[in-house]
């Protein structure tokens, strides 16, 4: 560990790229972290408001053929209430991705019960708090939560509830709970992709700093070199000018000095 620290230390080349990945580390996981909180707030945006609009539509149909059934055997209300689980954890844009939950309201004391939830959904996937909401307003309310299915898979979901009137049976509370595991998959791509992308970009942004400091790092390493000669009395020796930047200037200079001290020590 010395000698690492030691030889950064005592790199120049080191330092700077090592400064330099570093830097670019720190704004490649402030940059990254934004735009995937920008991208995971957008597509959690757009799937909310896809599920409102098809829980709404969903609860609407639900209503209005309760409301033809009104007056019906009780027969008659059982198979509507089928029908409406069947059609709304089947018609679907996403294969699997809804399931449906009658609760009876409190208070409701008729005998008849209408209590279900699909696929084997533990109707206790909805939260109370939810519940509480929906028998207190006529409108859409939503809450995310985990779906908890009998055979022991949990999955994250979006629940969507209301009101309802079920025929010969009262109050009801109905939900549509949408699963969120595409939702989970697509920002799991994303964020993958997005280091993905950041450890790339580090490489190149490590390579190209190589590039460029071992262009300004190799004449100046030689100049240090020929210095330490200098010191030790050796003028002889004189640093390559291939260009006429300013590195290459500061090396004609360097060895116009070393010609005129051994100019002047010849003289002596």
């Amino acid at each position: 560990m010395n000698r690492i620290t030691s030889r950064i230390r005592n790199s120049l080349a080191i330092k700077v790229i090592f400064s330099t990945v570093l830097l670019s580390l720190a704004v490649t996981g402030v940059t990254g972290s934004a735009l995937n909180s920008q991208l995971s707030a957008g597509i959690k945006e757009v799937n909310l408001n896809t599920a409102l609009i098809e829980a709404r539509s969903t609860i609407f149909t639900a209503e209005y053929r309760f409301l033809l059934a009104q007056g019906e055997k009780d027969s008659v209300v059982q198979k509507v209430v089928d029908d409406v689980i069947s059609s709304a954890t089947t018609l679907t844009a996403n294969e699997n991705a809804r399931e449906v939950v009658f609760k009876r309201s409190p208070g409701n004391t008729r005998e008849n019960n209408y209590e279900i939830a699909s696929n084997l959904l533990d109707p206790t996937s909805i939260p109370a708090t939810l519940s509480e909401r929906v028998r207190k307003t006529p409108d859409l309310v939503y809450q995310y939560t985990n779906m908890n299915y009998l055979t022991g898979t949990r999955v994250k979901g979006l629940a969507i509830g209301q009101k309802v009137q079920i025929p010969n049976a009262g109050q009801y509370e109905m939900y549509i709970i949408f699963s969120l595991a595409n939702q989970e998959k697509t920002l799991d791509l994303i964020s993958r992709s997005l280091f993905l992308t950041g450890f790339v970009l580090l490489l190149l942004v490590g390579l190209i700093t190589w590039l460029v400091v071992r262009q300004v790092v190799k004449p100046v390493r030689e100049a240090a070199a020929i210095a330490t000669e200098f010191t030790a009395g050796d003028f002889g020796k004189r640093l390559k000018v291939e260009s006429q930047d300013e590195i290459s200037t500061l090396g004609l200079a360097f060895n116009e000095m070393a010609e005129s001290i051994e100019k002047q020590i010849a003289r002596l």
